[in-house]
């Protein structure tokens, strides 16, 4: 499942990249608008295997009931990705730093739920 909707997101990711010039301006008229899609439009298309990948092992552990782990994960997520909320503000990054911030909550969540997953304690059989 997890290879699938990795496949999936880099389909997904190939056909946000190639209708890049088109989808923005679907949503918006407005020329800044655009323009700041332009410059997003790479870091977000590039998200999309590791979105799936992360999304998928979010349903398996769910699946498992392995909340209390999820809950962490996201929380140290959440934690990186203030950590790096700040450095964008305190950078005057714009709205591309807020992008890569939230890239860096994904690659945490990966990190911390593919561990859990390669570990495997959240597979048990009954009742814990």
């Amino acid at each position: 499942m997890i290879w699938l909707s990795v496949a999936l997101g880099a389909a997904f990711a190939v056909t946000v990249l190639a209708l890049g010039g088109v989808l923005p301006r679907a949503f918006t008229g407005d020329a800044s608008g655009v323009d700041q899609a332009a410059l997003l439009w790479p870091l977000f298309a590039l998200m999309q295997p590791l979105n799936g990948a992360v999304f998928a092992l979010d349903g398996i552990l769910i699946g498992a009931s392995d909340g209390p782990y999820i809950a962490g994960s996201m929380i140290a997520a959440f934690l990186a990705c203030t950590a790096s909320l700040g450095v964008v503000v305190a950078g005057d990054f714009g709205v591309r730093g807020v992008w890569a911030a939230l890239a860096v909550l994904i690659v945490v969540r990966a990190a911390t739920m593919g561990a859990r997953f390669a570990r495997r304690r959240w597979l048990v059989t009954g009742w814990a």
